[in-house]
């Protein structure tokens, strides 16, 4: 099955950097709102920005869709100590304001 409607989402979506509601989504391109829903919810590249306030005090998400590395491999060497000890090839860096 290829997603067209995750194809066609995720393609408005990164041209609106500032987000979009699931509702502007469905307005945009003619899929219903459940659809969309459903979609949104499978798509690893798509999160929830921020919320904001909607029709009767509700609130609703903001969806924006951001780009996926292409490669990134899992860290399969362990530390192990003693003798057999080896430096693991993954190098981790810890980033400003990280804490461990």
């Amino acid at each position: 099955m290829t997603p067209v409607r995750q194809n066609r989402i995720r393609a408005l979506l990164r041209t609106r950097p500032s987000g979009m509601t699931p509702l502007e989504i469905a307005e945009e391109t003619g899929i219903h709102i459940a659809n969309i829903r459903t979609s949104l919810r499978v798509m690893p590249d798509v999160y929830v920005d921020r919320w904001r306030m909607g029709k009767r005090g509700q609130f609703e998400k903001v969806c924006v869709a951001v780009p996926v590395p292409d490669d990134c491999p899992h860290p399969k060497d362990r530390v192990k100590w003693g003798v057999n000890y080896k430096k693991p090839k993954t190098q981790w860096v810890i980033t400003e304001g990280a804490t461990a």
